[in-house]
């Protein structure tokens, strides 16, 4: 009965990890698409900062989750001049 305990734990265990593991990879390679499209933007001379409806146009990635993205990451910042805009830091 013992073994089954740690073997149930040990399986609890792994799988919250995995869990983590794969939203901390989600949002990294999402950020990183954000990311890129701001920078790619910048670098072509379009302004500053973008709508998280046209970065979601952009990038394949429905405008809600572009401005989870944004709000949690510590690269991209939100414009104070526009709202639902977001920049490179």
């Amino acid at each position: 009965m013992e073994a089954k305990i740690i073997v149930a734990l040990v399986v609890i265990i792994a799988v919250a990890a995995h869990v983590v593991l794969y939203r901390w990879v989600k949002f990294k390679i999402q950020e990183g698409v954000i990311l890129q499209f701001l920078r790619d933007a910048r670098e072509e001379g379009a302004p500053a900062h973008h709508h998280a409806a046209a970065i979601a146009a952009h990038t394949q990635l429905s405008a809600e989750q572009v401005a989870a993205v944004c709000a949690r990451s510590k690269e991209i910042l939100a414009d104070p001049q526009a709202e639902h805009s977001w920049r490179v830091r």
